[in-house]
């Protein structure tokens, strides 16, 4: 790799730093029984399987689940990267309202 390219990277690395959720459950149990990691995940569903499995199943569940977050803040407290996840799931949940359009 060239210099570019490594600045690149490392600039990519730093943005998603504070926002990618490494799956590793630390963050869990939450009081509102949201399933963080996965519908910290649920961007990644429409890139595979399409819009129309965001109305299904347990995607749907993970969705209605995410709503009721209530931002205690637990989550946050036990996430060792200090994910602002209340933050990261109203993110979500505004892109999943997008793409119901």
């Amino acid at each position: 790799m060239d210099d570019r390219e490594k600045k690149e990277i490392e600039e990519i690395r730093k943005r998603a730093e504070n926002i990618f959720c490494r799956r590793c459950d630390y963050c869990l149990p939450c009081p509102e029984e949201i399933p963080i990691q996965n519908f910290l995940a649920i961007r990644t569903v429409p890139k595979r399987l399409g819009k129309s499995f965001l109305m299904e199943g347990m995607h749907r569940e993970f969705i209605e689940k995410a709503k009721l977050c209530s931002e205690c803040g637990e989550c946050i407290t036990r996430c060792p990267y200090q994910l602002p996840i209340p933050e990261l799931i109203k993110e979500n949940l505004r892109w999943v309202d997008e793409q119901l359009k």
